[in-house]
């Protein structure tokens, strides 16, 4: 009579933990729509007009509610799910990745593709055009915004900044 009583303790031990680390799981793996839309169709759906507040709200929203399945939510093209998970594992403590520009900076527009020093390459988000004078090699600094994912770069002596995501090599 007692053993009955104890296998279920067990079972359902069991099923709680497998529950816990299937929404871990769920949890390191969730993807925001700045990660998962290419900025085309991040601004053809017209969430660029949200505000940090709202585009917050909706990725809570998808991450609660199952974002896997979302009809009209591509994955850009030029992404791979390794490739954030690259630039994760290049950032410091802080969640910054600093490094040298691989060879002269010319500036940037929409869908131009940033190689560092350091082998990641990121792709240019945003349809605004920054001219650069040249410079070889500046330092850039690319950090992980969490308020609405993404990540953003600057480049040493340069006040602009550049919505960016990585890309596959």
């Amino acid at each position: 009579m007692i053993r009955k009583p104890l296998r279920q303790r067990r079972l359902a031990v069991m099923l709680a933990a497998l529950s816990l680390a299937g929404a871990a799981y769920a949890q390191a793996n969730f993807s925001s729509l700045e990660e998962r839309m290419s900025y085309k169709e991040f601004k053809d759906y017209g969430l660029d007009k949200l505000s940090p507040e709202q585009l917050r709200g909706l990725n809570e929203w998808l991450h609660a509610h199952g974002a896997s399945g979302v009809a009209g939510v591509g994955a850009a093209r030029s992404l791979a799910p390794t490739a954030s998970a690259s630039a994760a594992a290049a950032a410091d403590a802080d969640g910054r990745i600093v490094s040298r520009l691989a060879g002269d900076f010319s500036g940037w527009h929409q869908g131009t593709v940033l190689a560092l020093a350091n082998g990641t390459r990121w792709e240019v988000r945003d349809d605004e055009t920054v001219y650069g004078h040249g410079d070889h090699s500046p330092e850039v600094t690319i950090e992980q915004r969490s308020i609405v994912g993404g990540w953003v770069l600057t480049v040493e002596g340069y006040s602009d900044i550049a919505h960016v995501l990585p890309v596959k090599k």
